[in-house]
């Protein structure tokens, strides 16, 4: 009996000591509300990337781990799936972006294996360059940024050595 209450207190405390991360990792993401007002305000839409300052694009490419910013416009064709038809095409599509100050989002599509939707926010500073604050996995593209927030609201919130 004192034999398997002092397993239990053992497995209790090594239960304890390995998900204090993970404890620890759900502390520092924002609370939905928090979230949700990350793109509170007027954010000035751009449906083309080219209208995407250098410095954003730059920016981009650091965390996308690619050496230049390759991104389809919307309705483009891209690598939509794992099966390559062009290498030439890239494996991002603009959903949109939108700038407010200095601050930049830009909401895309990615291809591959598995299609999926992002958004990703830049901070550009008084030296003119632009910094990754915070980017998420969304369900779906946004058709609107009121849309776009609600899924920011329900996203979990990564750092730039993410997948992106």
């Amino acid at each position: 009996m004192i034999r398997t209450n002092e397993h239990r207190l053992r497995s209790v405390i090594l239960s304890i000591i390995c998900c204090l991360p993970l404890g620890t990792a759900a502390q520092q993401q924002p609370s939905p509300v928090e979230k949700e007002h990350r793109l509170d305000g007027q954010f000035k839409l751009v449906s083309k990337t080219e209208d995407i300052p250098a410095n954003v694009k730059h920016a981009f490419s650091k965390i996308s781990r690619e050496p230049s910013f390759a991104m389809a416009n919307p309705g483009k064709e891209f690598q939509a799936t794992d099966y390559v038809i062009d290498r030439a095409l890239p494996w991002r599509r603009l959903v949109f972006a939108g700038a407010q100050d200095e601050k930049w989002i830009v909401h895309y599509e990615h291809g591959g294996y598995a299609h999926s939707y992002y958004v990703t926010a830049f901070k550009v500073n008084s030296h003119g360059e632009a910094n990754f604050e915070w980017g998420c996995s969304v369900r779906g593209v946004a058709k609107t940024l009121e849309e776009l927030r609600t899924m920011v609201a329900a996203c979990r919130l990564a750092k730039a050595d993410s997948y992106w």
